[in-house]
């Protein structure tokens, strides 16, 4: 058992010495190297120290040089040097078979150490030094679980596994003490894979050692090892042994302080019967597996005394020494502390004196090496432990700053070795954040603490003994994390009380930081105060204490550390730990150190102080102050406290408990009926008995017929036991079962085969009683018996039945266990003198039957109690007074009996009768009547159905609906099925189609399937006693425009047609249309269109005036257009020039503007007769839009059409056309035309010499065209069509009868893709007029109809779309017969939009059970959605249903769970929205109690039971006291049965007042419970003499026994108190109080009173005084002679000292007599 020597700074984590709970698994170095954040083990490296092996020639005192054992993975060997001639190959074994060891160490750099051999693949670099470093290949055999060490029992089986990989397949030897293992007897050897183990079969002590196993293939070897420990098993008591005593220790072993070298004696004295055998282990371990045989010394001197002798101690022998006295199965400890101070150097104590006491334990580090009993050569010596600075090929690991740094190694050698801890040469102390021990695997542990860079540094483990030295080192480097602090923390060192302050800056001031206490966060209080100023962040520690000294950091999340000292100087210099673990059964070490050497110190635990005792050991040396606790168990767990003046420290220990198995069941059980009435019942021990030793054997009988098993007998003789038929209870077939216990548990058990009868012998315990009862009363007779057997009444001498009574039966018969009883009903008059015997083999016994007329009466009882009013659920008591007590009683409601139940009690107490309802209900409620026979009371009950509550609802939920939208209105009721009112607006609503109302137990709902806007208002739920409003809105979906042109360019000519279209989400709804802010109304310049969703404006002819802003309101959506009409710059109106007829010309001319004559006058030129009038200017500003240079410039081929063309505005401005600057007048073949604002002039067939310069002049304005006709015509032509003449000459030329008809132009450049809805306007302009042209679709000839329309006027051929479709997709041709032009058209499917709800992500709350409900409305009522859950489609259930409702697509859930939370989406093609919805449990109420009784008041020991009924039977509570949170367990009980929870505390004691709440989450309830001391009794008052006698100057005692032993008694004499003085004394002894009074006088007899507060007893008091003894006054005693003369009197006088003294004559010894 491992010692656990903690000092101050042992950090929370690790408990000190022993095996501590690390933060996590140990890694291979390289996996360190990769994460510097994990601990790491020493990689170790050997200086071969070319030791000699010495022989000790005595044989029996050997010695062993200290060596590393192997544990783990790849790392460097170094065998002894075989001297300069080269390297000596690894294949030698590194442990001889000799009687030392040379000395050599096998590192340790991880698990296990690896050897590589010569014939390996890649063989090892030699060095000149001879040091032989290995790689690791990846072949050689590597440990991938390492054999542990552990201890087993004596006789018990040992396991040693370990897991091995390796290739090729290595091979497995094992050795014990460097002795091979052959696998024959009780050793067996076992793989599975490569798992591979050792078994040791009924192990003994001498299997005790050290086991390794070694695996080796072709590559390499590698070896690993661990400890097996055997302990004897406990001797058996003797039977039989009945003279003896346990062990005790008369005298215990004193604790020593000794200097190194010097000589130790340990002494006791023990006593015990018979003589005890006497034992000395350290730290849980035998002497003999610690030293060498001549290092100590056992032995035993006359009178009990035994000493232990230590000779030449060094520091590895302090620690705890246990002396074990065993005497048989008893045994008896006693422990003492031994502290070894290395000696001090010259300059360390300079006075030579140890007055001020030890060294710190730190430091006794630095110790001097002990020459005595040195054997080894010069030059393996390392002179001071030290080794040098830096060792060639030692391997570096490297730690992130701010982590902690593991070292360890595994030593042996005899005498244990010394280890020495060095860094760069200097030897290491223990420290705040240096930890040095020992753990209980035997690993030498140093642990670096919260690494900083100056820890980087060569660390060597120096391991020494007197037979030689080895060491093992490893490079240690630190990594900091790149962003570091600006400033780091610095150590800091104040006084005890005193405020420390620590401070540091961080790189940015946004970096956010922590501060730890070694590994404990630490929080914002009034302790620690915390600060942030721009990058500086300070911790301030106020009233720093002893526990307070420790190491701080600062941490930046997830980034770098700053680590800091603080130093607290007081009264105490080294703390203790802030945690110990130990297991169970070690020893638990604490130590302090003191500034100076002081008094008064004082150990507690958990705040009580602790005493010396066998167990635990309290020692000071000087400034040395030790606390041993041995053997600890889980009671000694707790906080273990020191203090001294007013400095205090303490730790936290804790105790793990070992698991031990129970015994294995019995076997071979048997029962022998054989025996009439008896059982003789046989087994046998387990076959494993002697592994798992039973303490005793249980014995169990239970009944055949049922019932369940009692134990009956408990025996330590594992053979067999008799049972008779005197130890059952009663008589009955009986089974039997066995089963074995220890200290540990009980094996399970075995039963008996087969079963026997048994049947105890009677006697009569309680006898019959004669009964006296009033006529009419039962009559009940009853008797006890020592057993439970069968017996027979008689009634009369009738023998009485024992079959179930029949009915109308008077007499009926029980029995319950061992009492028998009769039960006669309604005995008469003439049943008296009856006489009843019971009979039951040689018990016999009678009474008699005594009859009395009845009086009963029952007292008034007042009319409140009489007429009761109660809620549903609630107890009713009905309760009245009968006389006499015995009085018979039957209790009706509304005239008949009532019947008895769970819920209806009738109770009888003396004159009280009771009828307890203990939950009514309207069906209780009546006139319950007490009916005494002759006498009668009635109750009228009127039980009321209690309120009914509305627990929850969605009344806070927003009701703000769309049209269509399911509205549901719920509520949650106090009690299932309740009647409930659904109000609108104040009047109540009925269920309809359009409105559903549903009620499932306490759930109320209202639901609307599709809201109307009719359906705004209040809604209310009444309940009667509580009721709910809900405020409903539903309103119309605002109206959308899906689509339009408005992003169409809308830059137009005059005269164009222009088309503004929108597409709206709902059909026929209202829009308004605008112009620049003004609304616009139909005209014959503007249409307005609606057909369906679809809203046109139409200019048919743009004007200039057109020009500006057009809006389409749709209420809630709009879409703007931005309109240009665009027209020529020039502003010329050209009146037109008509030929009215070819009359002459009149010689003059006259001109006006605006009605003014400007000229006239003649000299007109002639070419035709054309008739002028009078030019009337109206409109000045003509404009003609620019005509494109194509059409400007023409060339036509003789024959065919020429059309010129522009635009006029406005319209009707008048334009003349002329040819080379003269007028051109219409003829057959030239025609001119003027549509709207479009001016043509238009030749059928054009000849040669209609070439020229054709004008259309607009009077400001004009256009012209260059016109080229080539080609000559035939001859015939002229005669054969009546060639037209020129227009401004007479016809001289004709054309041909039919042209080819050409297409001029279309549309069919311009995009013609297209949205479904949208018009489709498709036209072409021929080369003649009227021309007969064709549409064809894909080929096909098409058709006018509704949805397809053809126009054509004059050469423009039109097909138009008017509401396009996608089946109107495709190829489009108009054949002119010469000519024809295709057109590619595409219509497209509308977008899906989601019109409503207009937020694309809504997030939904409700509650379990509540219906979810998801609706939104598509632009396109039949476009598929899909719906989605977290991202997975969702198909639909019987709780998921997915519903179309014209264009709403909704997902509905009927019963919502938890499980239902999650993100919904519906995506359409084109857009998605999407629903976060949360279910959330319903909030959990407390319906009972509603208001708690104020103070729940019992006695202690009595049962305190707190409960609540909650509103889900599901719902978790939590119960705490005064804001602690408890637990089941201890004292407390936690129940829940429904809906109701209880607290229950079987044992209420004097702690468990206070106030308890009942927490729900969203309600609470409040109980305060207050235990009462219980009631302070006297005992045994009756049996006290309370008339007391004594006489004068006795002693007076007056004497009582409480009921509890810390009852307080007040003593009155005659109504005073009385004092406690020197004569009368008040003593206390246990439960026993005294009033003595000493040397009583007549003064003290009087009334004494004895008051405990609870009870008082008065004792009388008389003290008698004797009498004085009567005596002569006056006389001297000597006789008198009187000589009379005879006749005279004789007169005798004598004075008396008491007047009424009696005395007595005598003459000569006769009494004289009187006469």
């Amino acid at each position: 058992m491992t010692p656990h020597y903690l000092g101050k700074d042992a950090p929370a984590s690790w408990g000190g010495g022993g095996d501590e709970a690390e933060p996590g698994l140990l890694e291979t170095p390289e996996q360190c190297q990769k994460d510097p954040g994990v601990l790491f083990e020493l990689a170790g490296h050997g200086l071969a120290p070319g030791g000699r092996i010495l022989q000790d020639l005595e044989g029996d005192l050997l010695q062993e040089q200290p060596r590393f054992v192997p544990r783990a993975g790849p790392c460097e060997v170094t065998p002894p040097s075989p001297g300069p001639a080269g390297c000596r190959p690894p294949a030698a074994a590194p442990y001889q078979h000799l009687a030392a060891e040379p000395a050599q160490m096998l590192q340790e750099c991880g698990p296990a150490t690896t050897r590589y051999c010569r014939n390996a693949q890649r063989p090892p670099a030699c060095s000149d030094s001879g040091k032989v470093v290995m790689e690791g290949f990846e072949g050689a055999p590597r440990f991938v679980a390492y054999p542990r060490a552990f201890m087993v029992q004596s006789g018990t089986d040992a396991v040693l596994s370990c897991q091995i990989t390796g290739d090729p397949r290595p091979s497995i030897f094992w050795e014990k003490d460097k002795i091979p293992i052959e696998p024959s007897g009780r050793y067996h050897v076992e793989a599975k894979g490569d798992l591979y183990s050792l078994l040791v079969s009924r192990a003994t002590p001498q299997d005790s050692g050290l086991y390794i196993c070694k695996a080796k293939n072709s590559v390499g070897e590698t070896y690993a090892a661990a400890t097996l420990k055997v302990e004897v098993g406990e001797p058996r008591e003797e039977e039989g042994l009945l003279d003896s005593e346990a062990p005790a220790f008369l005298v215990a072993p004193s604790s020593i302080r000794a200097c190194r070298g010097e000589d130790v004696m340990f002494t006791c004295r023990v006593s015990g019967q018979p003589c005890p055998v006497v034992q000395w282990e350290k730290d849980g371990h035998k002497l003999s597996d610690l030293f060498e045989s001549s290092h100590f010394a056992v032995g035993q001197e006359p009178e009990d005394w035994h000493f232990l002798k230590l000779f030449g101690v060094r520091p590895p022998d302090g620690g705890v020494y246990v002396c074990r006295a065993r005497s048989g199965s008893r045994e008896a400890l006693a422990a003492a502390v031994l502290l070894v101070e290395a000696q001090a150097l010259p300059d360390r104590l300079p006075n030579g004196s140890p007055d001020d006491g030890p060294e710190p334990l730190g430091e006794q580090q630095h110790l001097r090496r002990h020459a005595a009993g040195q054997r080894m050569r010069p030059e393996t010596w390392v002179p001071n432990g030290t080794v040098p600075a830096r060792v060639p090929g030692a391997k570096a690991f490297t730690v992130s700053a701010g982590k902690h740094a593991k070292f360890r190694c595994y030593v042996t050698g005899k005498p244990k070795p010394e280890i020495i801890w060095q860094k760069d040469g200097e030897p290491l102390t223990p420290g705040r954040r240096h930890l040095i021990y020992e753990d209980r695997e035997g690993y030498f542990i140093l642990k670096v603490l919260y690494c900083k860079p100056q820890d980087q540094g060569l660390y060597v483990c120096t391991a020494s003994n007197t037979a030689g030295q080895t060491i093992s080192a490893v490079q240690l480097q630190v990594k900091e994390h790149r962003l570091r602090f600006q400033v780091q923390l610095e150590d800091v060192e104040v006084a005890e009380r005193e405020d420390a302050v620590l401070e540091c800056q961080v790189p940015l001031e946004t970096i956010p930081t922590a501060w730890y206490l070694e590994d404990r966060e630490l929080q914002p209080s009034h302790k620690y105060v915390m600060e942030e100023q721009g990058v500086v962040r300070r911790l301030t520690i106020r009233d720093a204490r002893t526990d307070d000294d420790g190491i701080y950091l600062c941490q930046m999340k997830d980034k770098g550390r700053s680590i800091a000292e603080v130093s607290v100087r007081g009264v105490i210099v080294k703390r203790l730990p802030r945690k110990l673990d130990v297991m169970e059964g070690e020893n638990a070490v604490f130590c302090v150190e003191t500034r100076e050497a002081v008094e008064g110190t004082c150990w507690s635990r958990d705040g009580l102080q602790l005493r010396e005792s066998p167990c635990t050991v309290l020692k000071s040396f000087g400034r040395t102050h030790l606390l041993v606790l041995v053997h600890v168990t889980r009671q000694d767990a707790g906080i273990i406290s020191f203090s001294v003046r007013e400095s205090q420290t303490s730790s936290q220990l804790r105790v793990k408990c070992v698991k031990r198995d129970p015994p294995s069941a019995p076997v071979a059980a048997e029962m022998s009926v054989v025996e009439s009435n008896a059982a003789l019942l046989t087994w046998c021990p387990a076959p494993d008995a002697h592994l798992r030793a039973p303490s005793r054997y249980l014995l169990e009988r239970r009944e055949v017929s049922g019932g369940e098993w009692v134990q009956c007998l408990a025996t330590d003789l594992p053979s067999r036991v008799r049972v008779l038929g005197d130890s059952v209870p009663r008589e009955a077939d009986y089974c039997f079962r066995i089963c074995a216990a220890n200290e540990h548990g009980r094996s399970s058990p075995v039963e008996f085969p087969g079963s026997v009868h048994l049947a105890p012998a009677a006697r009569l315990e309680r006898g019959l009683q004669d009964a006296r009862v009033k006529d009419g009363e039962d009559a009940w007779f009853s008797l006890e018996l020592s057993a439970a057997v069968h017996g027979t009444w008689f009634l009369n001498g009738a023998r009485l039945s024992e079959e179930k009574e029949e009915a109308g039966s008077r007499c009926s018969v029980q029995c319950h266990g061992m009492e028998h009883s009769l039960l006669i009903r309604g005995v008469q008059r003439a049943d008296s003198g009856a006489q009843v015997t019971f009979v039951s083999g040689s018990v016999r016994d009678s009474a008699t039957l005594h009859v009395q007329a009845p009086q009963v009466c029952i007292a008034p009882v007042p009319e409140a109690e009489r007429l009761r009013e109660v809620l549903t659920g609630l107890p009713v008591l009905l309760e009245c007074q009968v006389s006499p007590p015995d009085a018979p009683v039957g209790w009706l409601k509304d005239g008949e009996a009532v019947p008895l139940d769970d819920i209806i009690a009738v109770q009888a107490e003396g004159c009280v009768r009771r009828l307890l309802l203990r939950s009514a209900g309207p069906s209780d409620t009546g006139v319950y009547t007490c009916d005494a026979g002759d006498d009668a009371v009635s109750f009228v009950v009127t039980v009321t159905e209690a309120p009914v509550k509305i627990i929850s609802s969605n009344e806070e939920a927003p009701h703000a609906y769309m049209i269509g939208q399911r509205v549901e209105l719920w509520c949650q009721l106090s009690r299932p099925a309740a009647a409930v009112h659904w109000y609108k607006d104040g009047e109540e609503v009925e269920a309809s189609e359009t409105l559903v109302l549903e009620q499932e137990g306490a759930l109320c709902r209202l639901v609307l399937p599709c809201a109307q806007p009719q359906d705004t208002g209040e809604f209310v739920c009444d309940a009667g006693g509580d009721s709910v409003f809900y405020t409903i809105t539903v309103a119309e979906a605002p109206v959308r425009i899906i689509s339009s042109n408005e992003e169409a360019p809308h830059a137009y000519m005059i005269g164009q047609r222009v088309e503004l279209w929108c597409q709206l989400s709902r059909p026929a709804a209202a829009v308004h249309w605008y112009k620049d802010g003004e609304e616009v109304e139909a005209s014959e310049t503007l249409v307005l269109e609606q057909e369906g969703a679809l809203c046109r404006l139409v200019l048919p002819c743009a004007q200039p005036q057109d020009t500006g802003e057009f809006v389409c309101d749709a209420g809630g959506d709009s879409v703007f257009y931005t309109v240009t009409v665009a027209a020529p710059s020039a502003h010329t109106t050209a009146l037109p020039v008509a030929a009215a007829s070819y009359l002459p010309l009149t010689p003059s001319y006259q001109c006006c503007k605006a009605g003014i004559t400007l000229a006239t006058g003649p000299g007109a030129s002639r070419m035709e007769a054309v008739w002028h009038r009078v030019l009337v200017l109206l409109a000045p500003q003509v404009r003609i839009a620019p005509v494109p240079e194509a059409q400007q410039l023409q060339q036509v081929l003789a024959g065919l059409p020429m059309l010129l063309e522009c635009q006029v505005s406005p319209p009707d401005a008048p334009v003349h056309w002329l040819k080379d600057g003269k007028a051109v007048l219409p003829t057959d073949v030239l025609a001119i035309h003027s549509e709207g604002c479009s001016q043509r002039l238009h030749i059928s067939a054009a000849v040669p010499s209609d070439s020229g310069m054709y004008t259309c002049n607009a009077g400001d304005d004009a256009a012209s065209f260059m016109v080229t006709v080539r080609g000559e015509l035939p001859g015939e032509c002229l005669s054969s069509c009546g060639a037209h003449p020129a227009p401004w000459l007479s016809p001289s030329m004709c054309l041909p009868a039919e042209a080819p008809v050409r297409i001029i132009s279309s549309n069919k450049d311009a995009p013609h893709a297209y949205t479904a809805g949208q018009r489709v306007e498709l036209w072409c302009q021929l080369s003649c007029l009227a021309a007969v042209v064709h549409w064809y679709k894909d080929g096909e000839e098409v058709e006018a109809g509704e949805t397809l329309v053809l126009e054509q006027e004059g050469p423009l051929c039109r097909l138009v779309l008017p509401s396009a479709r996608p089946q109107d997709t495709g190829d489009f041709v108009c054949d002119a017969g010469d000519a024809s032009v295709s057109y590619h058209v595409s219509v497209a499917e509308p977008p899906v939009r989601i019109l409503h709800p207009l937020q694309r992500s809504l997030m939904l709350l409700v509650q379990t059970l509540e219906r979810v409900e998801l609706r939104c409305e598509l632009s396109v009522p039949d476009a598929p959605v899909r719906w989605f859950k977290d991202g997975l489609e969702v198909d639909e259930t019987d709780n998921l249903l997915l519903v179309v409702e014209g264009a709403w697509r909704c997902l509905f859930i009927p019963r919502s769970s938890v499980e239902d939370t999650g993100e919904y989406i519906c995506e359409s093609k084109d857009e998605a929205i999407s629903f976060d919805v949360k279910v959330s449990e319903p909030p959990v109420r407390i319906l009972q109690p509603r208001r708690p009784i104020p103070v729940v008041t019992v006695s202690q020991g009595e049962t305190v039971t707190l409960g609540c009924e909650l509103s889900r039977a599901d719902a978790r509570v939590h119960w705490a006291k005064e804001g602690v949170r408890l637990e089941a367990g201890g004292s407390l009980v936690l129940e829940e049965e429904g809906a109701h929870r209880r607290l229950l505390i079987p044992m209420a004691q004097a702690e468990h007042s206070g106030k308890y709440i009942c927490d729900a989450t969203n309600d609470t309830v409040t109980f305060t419970v207050q235990v009462l001391d219980p009631l302070v009794r006297i005992l045994e008052r009756d049996a006290l003499p309370t008339q007391r006698h004594c006489r004068a100057m006795e002693d007076l005692v007056l004497e009582v026994h409480l009921s509890h032993a810390h009852g307080e008694v007040k003593w009155y004499k005659d109504g005073e108190k009385v004092q406690d003085t020197g004569r009368v004394r008040l003593e206390e002894d246990g439960a026993r109080r005294s009033l003595i009074v000493l040397g009583t006088t007549v003064r003290d007899a009087g009334e004494y009173l004895c008051d405990t507060g609870d009870d008082s007893i008065i004792f009388f008091v008389t003290v008698e005084v004797p009498e004085p003894p009567v005596t002569f006054v006056g006389s001297t005693c000597a006789a008198k002679h009187h000589c009379l003369v005879a006749g005279e009197d004789l007169v005798l006088a004598c004075k008396l000292s008491q007047p009424d003294a009696t005395v007595h004559w005598l003459r000569d010894g006769q009494e004289v007599q009187t006469a």
